[in-house]
């Protein structure tokens, strides 16, 4: 059986851990003790989650920034808004 280590853990190991961990504390099934140590290692978990979110939001930035000149704004007009200026006419 292997075993990953925090550095193989993927965002959604460690957010499906979160989840148990917070489940856990929050059902007063265990004491004090226990408890700390599921919220240290959920602090840990969540300091992990923040540090992948924003590599990924950094790693958009930069596609957003590569792509800019490639891409083309135009205003959204939905069909909606087109039935309504013919109904006004």
């Amino acid at each position: 059986m292997t075993t990953k280590t925090k550095k193989d853990r993927t965002f959604e190991e460690a957010l499906d851990r979160l989840e148990a961990i917070v489940a856990q504390i929050e059902s007063d099934d265990l004491g004090l003790e226990a408890q700390f140590e599921l919220f240290r290692e959920g602090m840990s978990l969540a300091h992990f989650c923040d540090v992948k979110l924003t590599e990924v939001q950094k790693s958009v930035e930069v596609v957003l920034k590569e792509s800019a000149a490639e891409w083309k704004t135009a205003p959204f007009e939905s069909d909606e808004s087109e039935e309504d200026d013919e109904a006004a006419d």
